[in-house]
């Protein structure tokens, strides 16, 4: 046996018990050395190797997999959910700004207005000055210098974000509502309006809208020509 097939084996065997490989290396200090690291190197490699499995591996490696899953089955949930909600938004968006676009029929708000402050039709003591009136519309602009019975209700409103004049005056009638819109706005107007119980009509001038409403069968052109013919605006 000489040195290169002594190593050859030793590398192909580290742990061949050949008594020709004992007896080669001993003949040598640095052969047995040889021998011995090689057989040292070769239980290191077989310990590393020989690590021992934790208990219940394979249950963690299960509940790790299942978590990883719901991990990822949330982030989808959130991502669509997220989705949604920007498609909500925006249709959202899109109504809003379709209704602002749309002109706001007057008439039909009108009617809803007091159908929501009925209260404001009923009789009572109350009764505003001709004075009182003009301070209020002076912030419009404008004077009256008489209207057609006592008034027994007058405020501000918003009309649709509008502010106006809300004025329910008594007559041989009955109680008629009158709403004095400032004419800075697009908004819808048909001359003529009605509902189940009240009528209405609307005066539309360059400075105002004068909408007034009445029960039905209250005839309100006479009321409406008084209002239009003793109002004045500034120039």
């Amino acid at each position: 046996m000489d040195e290169l097939e002594f190593r050859r084996r030793l590398y192909a065997e580290p742990n061949e018990n050949d008594p020709l490989i004992e007896a080669f290396a001993k003949e040598d200090a640095d052969r047995n050395k040889f021998l011995n690291d090689i057989k040292q190197l070769d239980k290191d490699i077989t310990d590393a190797l020989n690590i021992p499995v934790p208990e219940n591996l394979a249950d963690k490696l299960i509940l790790n997999q299942a978590l990883e899953t719901h991990r990822v089955d949330r982030t989808k949930r959130r991502v669509h959910l997220a989705i949604a909600a920007s498609v909500a938004f925006c249709c959202s968006i899109l109504i809003n700004f379709t209704m602002k676009q749309a002109p706001l029929d007057i008439g039909q708000h009108a009617l809803a207005h007091v159908n929501h402050e009925l209260n404001s039709l009923k009789p009572t003591d109350r009764r505003y000055q001709l004075n009182q009136i003009n301070t209020q519309l002076a912030s419009f602009g404008g004077s009256v210098s008489s209207l057609p019975g006592e008034v027994s209700y007058s405020t501000f409103c918003d009309f649709d974000g509008q502010r106006s004049l809300h004025l329910v005056f008594q007559t041989e009638q009955g109680p008629v509502t009158l709403f004095i819109v400032p004419s800075t706005n697009g908004y819808d107007a048909q001359s003529q309006f009605k509902n189940e119980r009240f009528n209405g009509q609307i005066y539309q001038t360059q400075k105002a809208s004068f909408i007034m409403l009445g029960e039905n069968g209250q005839n309100l052109n006479e009321y409406q020509k008084q209002v239009a013919d003793n109002i004045i605006w500034e120039a």
